[in-house]
């Protein structure tokens, strides 16, 4: 059996311990809608701040009282950035507590225990400073990926140039953090050593951590991420073009469209986590948990010397 076809029955399994195991998708939900909320307290405000500070700082003048409104515009771009990066990190780390929680969840479920949300919940927090510090550290990846992205200038091929780094950057760092959460909860690890250790483990288990989860995400994208795009794309024009009455089913197809993209994302982001955690399991201790068996992982694993 190719790699391939033993990724699909993983991914299979996978999706198949998530619908019986429904509860597991509440943290995902809980993660999409707290990583927003939170973010958006600082990211929100902090982009006002920030585009008032640029206006600000585009008025100019030949007397120096005209000068005034630059100095307030630095301060209030300066601000603004504060509050956008605090935001982000506040986000990136509500999102982390609530994915925490699912790891814990997972580990028990694996291992045949009862499942205590209460107790998950409280075992998130109790690692909520190693969350901070990786919610730090993603912030500060997203934005070295948004660098270099760029704003779109310098022409079609220099934007494509970039867009191709960015997302090899954004990939391959994916890739080196598959293990972050699980290495944070299971083994009580602070961020910078939960990235090494997470490193550490992908170098000697090169395969099924990027098979399993490019699959997973490819199912998700093509059963509700594909249609909800082309939904809401459908709805957006539909209502701007053809208008009247037609503006109400395009505000129906719009919001359809974000209700599978929301979907899929939360079922993709459950199904990673929960086959992180029994590939963590086995790579780390050579159990195989849960819907997984020994032939399965051993065979899509493959291990470094």
């Amino acid at each position: 059996m190719s790699g391939w076809q033993r990724s699909r029955e993983l991914t299979a399994a996978t999706y198949g311990l998530v619908q019986a195991e429904r509860d597991l998708k509440t943290w995902s939900i809980k993660a999409l809608v707290f990583g927003v909320g939170f973010g958006a307290l600082g990211v929100v405000p902090g982009a006002v701040i920030l585009a008032i500070g640029a206006a600000m700082g585009d008025e100019t003048g030949p007397s120096a009282a005209a000068q005034t409104p630059e100095s307030g515009a630095v301060a209030l771009m300066v601000v603004g950035a504060v509050l956008i990066v605090l935001g982000w990190i506040a986000g990136a780390t509500a999102a982390s507590l609530q994915m925490a929680g699912l790891v814990a969840a997972t580990d028990d479920l694996l291992h045949d225990r009862p499942v205590d949300t209460a107790a998950c919940r409280a075992r998130a927090r109790q690692r909520l400073g190693a969350l901070i510090g990786w919610g730090a550290i993603s912030a500060a990846v997203g934005a070295l990926v948004s660098v270099i992205r760029g704003d779109g200038g310098g022409g079609v091929v220099a934007s494509l140039l970039r867009g191709l780094l960015a997302g090899l950057v954004a990939a391959a760092w994916s890739v080196v953090t598959f293990f972050v959460l699980p290495v944070i909860v299971l083994e009580e690890l602070g961020a910078v050593a939960a990235v090494k250790r997470s490193s550490g483990i992908v170098r000697h288990t090169w395969g099924e951590a990027i098979g399993g989860s490019v699959r997973i995400g490819a199912r998700f994208g093509l059963l509700y991420v594909l249609p909800g795009v082309l939904a809401l794309a459908a709805g957006v024009a539909i209502a701007l073009i053809a208008g009247g009455p037609a503006v109400v089913l395009g505000v129906v197809l719009v919001l359809v469209g974000l209700a599978l993209i929301g979907t899929g994302g939360v079922l993709g982001a459950t199904c990673r986590a929960v086959f992180g955690v029994a590939l963590y399991r086995w790579t780390t201790d050579g159990t195989a948990l849960g819907p997984y068996t020994s032939d399965d992982l051993s065979t899509a694993v493959r291990q470094r010397s």
